[in-house]
């Protein structure tokens, strides 16, 4: 019985090659979730430093992204820093410092895990997400992303 499991994988490019070894280990381990068949699939997406609101699939993300962590009680800075700049030639606008990596967690289309984050329980990196999320998916239970149990 499939939930419809699926990781999103955001990572930031170009990036130095000591970051690119890290980057590589967070999708061997997404991968490996798939290959396993805990997930049903593994999207990746690529994005620059910055984002700057021009890109409407990747203000869509982000605003799914910052709307779980409002709803959960989390932060998702400083990893993603938003910012309002001026400019006197193109006006106002805000930008978002997007983080080297980030991996988002879907079952059925509901987000229920954005990492890394900062909540209730503390900071939450990508490789302790991908933990909490490997071990919901082969305990059957649901992703909780404080890391209690339910």
């Amino acid at each position: 019985m499939s939930h419809n499991r699926r990781l999103a994988v955001y990572l930031r490019t170009p990036v130095a090659s000591g970051t690119e070894q890290r980057q590589t280990s967070v999708l061997g381990r997404a991968d490996a979730l798939r290959q396993q068949r805990l997930v049903d699939e593994v999207t990746v997406t690529y994005w620059s430093r910055l984002s700057t609101g021009v890109d409407p699939h990747q203000n869509s993300d982000i605003r799914a992204l910052e709307q779980w962590a409002a709803d959960n009680g989390c932060s998702l800075a400083p990893a993603f820093d938003r910012r309002d700049r001026h400019s006197a030639v193109t006006g106002d606008d805000s930008v978002v410092t997007l983080p080297i990596a980030c991996v988002a967690y879907w079952e059925g289309g509901e987000l229920l895990g954005v990492y890394p984050h900062a909540g209730p329980s503390g900071h939450c990196t990508v490789a302790d997400g991908l933990d909490r999320i490997e071990a919901a998916l082969r305990s059957g239970e649901r992703l909780n992303h404080t890391g209690a149990r339910r």
